[in-house]
């Protein structure tokens, strides 16, 4: 018979084996924003004295460290992603995205393939020659944070953009990278009635990509907007109107031919987002920068690890001038903690979750993992589906994702 250690040191060589080949993401974090939006809680900073070349050796630093650590600089796995976060990664200068890539391409097996991705806010971008450079040096995804469309939700939100100036970066965007561009808007604004995000949703529609992020505000601590919120200065959107404006958003989107393939994601022509569908796949992703987290597996004894890295940026640089690193904690994730972040993530997309992937991954047998008088409920009750390859939402399931996730854990 085989005992509880047998059976974990088992699971830990199928993953490794399993890890060997299989392609890894890369997330870079720049800290930085010319201001602070009031209801972000993102790790950033407002500094006018960015010492940007101190910055760039840091990254570069904790960049060869963090790959040679865990072995990801043997050309062995392929780079499925990169991502340029913050922040607002478009304040760094092109030299930092360039030194970055081609650290990357000399250490790792980059391709044709890999995206790359940098996120980028409208009042940060400048002229569509600013933008063919960026193309040049290897960025092929461009990320942009409208946000809104209506310059008094832009002023309650607290950007620094006005909503020409977001067409016009849209617009330059699209000539640059067509089919391989982002945009992120958000509902729910204080006095926003349904017919006004109807509004809003189909002037965006008018003219984005193939690519749309949409969310619902969300109020978190230690925001600003959580202040007002508590305070009583802002009314939020009550509960049956923010799903009435879900059910219009995922209604006026499939009219005009995008997938909701993620709980807040659309694509249209499968212009889908690799790095984070790489998140929900369960695929190993490094996370460098200040605050940066990351997810690995050891390559010799197939440990998964979380990594976490110190989030202030001076704290963070001179760590990474005395060890090379900034990360702060490496601490394992526990088999079962692992099998349920793969069904948090796959519940919200509409792929859902491979049995062949969770086995691969885990050593376990979905079917028999999840409860199964909850499975044979929400099957019943057209939550979700389930096939002889893969368990899935339905689109219902994916409007409750949290609560069909908790039905279903065991």
């Amino acid at each position: 018979m085989q005992t509880g250690s047998q059976a974990l040191s088992g699971l830990r060589r199928l993953s490794s084996i399993a890890t060997k080949s299989e392609p890894f993401s890369v997330y870079i974090h720049w800290p930085y924003c010319s201001s602070k939006c009031t209801y972000c809680n993102f790790n950033k900073y407002v500094d006018p004295l960015v010492d940007h070349e101190r910055m760039q050796a840091s990254l570069l630093r904790e960049l060869k460290t963090e790959l040679k650590h865990w072995n990801l600089d043997q050309r062995s796995r392929p780079i499925r992603s990169i991502y340029f976060g913050g922040g607002t990664p478009s304040l760094a200068k092109p030299a930092m995205f360039q030194s970055i890539l081609e650290t990357l391409d000399d250490m790792c097996n980059m391709s044709q393939d890999t995206e790359i991705t940098m996120e980028v806010n409208p009042s940060s971008t400048t002229s569509v020659e600013t933008l063919k450079a960026l193309r040049e040096i290897g960025i092929n995804r461009y990320s942009l944070g409208v946000q809104s469309f209506q310059a008094h939700i832009l002023k309650e939100l607290g950007r620094d953009h006005t909503p020409s100036s977001a067409l016009r970066s849209l617009r330059d965007a699209r000539a640059v990278w067509p089919g391989r561009v982002s945009m992120d808007l958000i509902m729910g604004h204080a006095g926003q009635t349904l017919s006004d995000w109807i509004k809003e949703l189909r002037f965006t529609l008018d003219v984005v990509d193939d690519h749309l992020s949409l969310y619902h505000l969300t109020v978190e601590r230690g925001t600003a907007l959580h202040r007002d919120v508590a305070q009583g200065k802002i009314l939020l959107p009550d509960h049956e109107l923010a799903s009435d404006m879900y059910d219009a958003m995922i209604e006026i989107t499939e009219d005009v031919g995008f997938e909701h393939y993620e709980v807040s994601n659309f694509a249209r022509n499968r212009a889908y987002s690799l790095h984070n569908s790489g998140h929900w796949l369960g695929i190993d992703y490094l996370g460098i920068g200040p605050g940066a987290h990351g997810r690995v597996r050891d390559p010799i004894t197939g440990d998964l690890f979380r990594t976490f890295n110190i989030r202030d940026p001076a704290g963070w640089m001179r760590q990474c001038t005395e060890q090379g690193t900034g990360c702060r904690r490496r601490v394992a994730i526990e088999p079962d903690e692992f099998k349920q972040e793969l069904i948090v993530l796959g519940m919200r997309t509409s792929r859902g979750i491979e049995l062949s992937r969770f086995y691969q991954l885990t050593g376990q047998d979905l079917m028999k993992y999840l409860n199964k008088e909850a499975t044979e409920s929400c099957l019943s009750a057209g939550l979700l589906r389930v096939t002889p390859a893969k368990v899935y939402p339905t689109e219902r399931g994916m409007a409750v994702a949290d609560e069909l996730v908790a039905r279903l854990l065991p």
